[in-house]
């Protein structure tokens, strides 16, 4: 109630100091001043229009002068603008940067070995086979923890001699998830990157691969591993490689990659032209990068950005460029990398022993050079752009500063003689 009564009482104030405000103001004096001003305004319009209209031509100069500055001005000024290229490279990393899971690969067939390495915890049910641990015989369900960053886990046909029926169905990625070094080894026919993920925004949200296991029976084999299961000693579990085989129950086997782990899968068989169709298209990202870190020593500072393209080419404003091998391709700082929001495809090229990426994104300026201090090249658009092709531009500007030079040099000449004819 008090603060009520206080609230009141501090309206009631206010109220009151607004109309003292107002009763010191005379209206009468406000209402004369007004009508005065009016009048003079009013006188002076005619004599106003008198010397507008006396000095009409200089002032459509002045005007036409400030036009052509303008649009002078905004055929030089950078702007931005939509980009779109395609290269081949050897090595690429990015960050995957959307709010809803994104399906980024799939339907990887005849897989001789699939590797994991990272910690996380999973579970085969079957029947099992291991010489080194003959415990697991007599077991349906095995389930494993892999402790740790350097743990692995690797999914193999039992049988090495028989057609591999081990399938990525689909890996799925989280918001903000990075993707690093992803690469092809056409020599060993290895795809392999690493998957980083970001724990303030996937805290409960796992990274999922979903694999086939086929009608075959597989091999397994562990390292850096606990059998929670089983009373093994600790010595055994965390220094020894598990392998045994498991003709499993669960024919679609799914893993959930709960923190940062390394993946490689090595095919049987050279990929053929369906390979293509195994990278998801329309990748929202950012933060991408075509190159890769040589390091030599364990000093940071003697660390070598490596570029990993071997071709392409990037269009932006009518204007391409082409990229050669080892060139670096950035941005308007070459130390961030170029604003690609869209990876719209992805594709091995066994030819160029490379994969192919189809990107576009929005940027000011793009710059390639074999070392990104020193740039050789670069592709940058004006404001105008955007409004009218590159030719109508280059023609508009030519103009415009040829009209510019002669309105100034015709203001300069009539100015004295307007005043002179004016003062006579």
């Amino acid at each position: 109630m008090a603060s009520r009564h206080k609230a009141r009482q501090q309206s009631r104030n206010f109220i009151n100091i607004i109309r003292s405000l107002i009763s010191k103001i005379n209206l009468t004096k406000l209402v004369n001043f007004l009508r005065v001003n009016t009048k003079k305004i009013n006188q002076q319009l005619p004599k106003l229009k008198t010397y507008l209209a006396q000095r009409r031509t200089f002032i459509f100069g002045l005007l036409s002068l400030l036009a052509f500055s303008v649009v002078t001005v905004a055929a030089i000024l950078p702007g931005t603008h939509i980009f779109e290229g395609n290269l081949i490279f050897q090595e690429m990393t990015f960050t995957y940067n959307d709010l809803q899971p994104k399906l980024f690969l799939g339907n990887i067939k005849n897989i001789k070995e699939l590797e994991n390495e990272g910690s996380q915890t999973l579970t085969f049910t079957g029947s099992f086979q291991s010489e080194s641990l003959p415990q697991l015989n007599q077991l349906n369900s095995l389930k494993i923890q892999l402790t740790d960053r350097k743990s692995k886990l690797i999914i193999t046909p039992a049988n090495p001699d028989t057609t591999s029926e081990i399938t990525l169905e689909e890996l799925r990625i989280q918001p903000q998830t990075k993707v690093a070094g992803l690469n092809y080894d056409f020599y060993r026919q290895q795809l392999a990157f690493s998957l980083l993920t970001n724990p303030q925004i996937n805290q409960n949200n796992f990274n999922t691969l979903k694999i086939y296991l086929g009608e075959q029976p597989v091999k397994v084999i562990l390292e850096n591993y606990k059998l929670p299961d089983l009373n093994l000693p600790q010595q055994q579990d965390q220094q020894t490689q598990l392998d045994f085989i498991v003709n499993p129950n669960n024919k679609e086997f799914n893993l959930e990659l709960a923190q940062n782990t390394n993946i490689y899968i090595t095919l049987s068989q050279p990929p053929k032209p369906q390979s293509e169709q195994w990278f998801r298209g329309k990748i929202a990202t950012k933060d991408v990068r075509f190159s890769r870190v040589d390091r030599n020593s364990r000093d940071i500072r003697d660390d070598l950005e490596v570029s990993t393209i071997i071709e392409g080419k990037i269009r932006m404003a009518e204007q391409e460029r082409e990229i050669q091998d080892n060139q670096f391709l950035m941005g308007e700082d070459p130390n961030v990398p170029l604003n690609i929001q869209l990876i719209r495809h992805l594709q091995l090229i066994p030819d160029k022993k490379g994969i192919e990426a189809r990107f576009s994104g929005r940027t000011k300026q793009i710059q390639i050079g074999l070392d990104q201090d020193f740039p050789v090249s670069r592709i940058q658009s004006s404001w105008l752009d955007s409004f009218l092709p590159r030719d109508a531009i280059i023609a508009l500007f030519s103009f415009g500063v040829a009209t510019i030079a002669n309105l100034l040099s015709w203001l300069f000449s009539n100015a004295p003689k307007s005043d002179a004819k004016n003062s006579n």
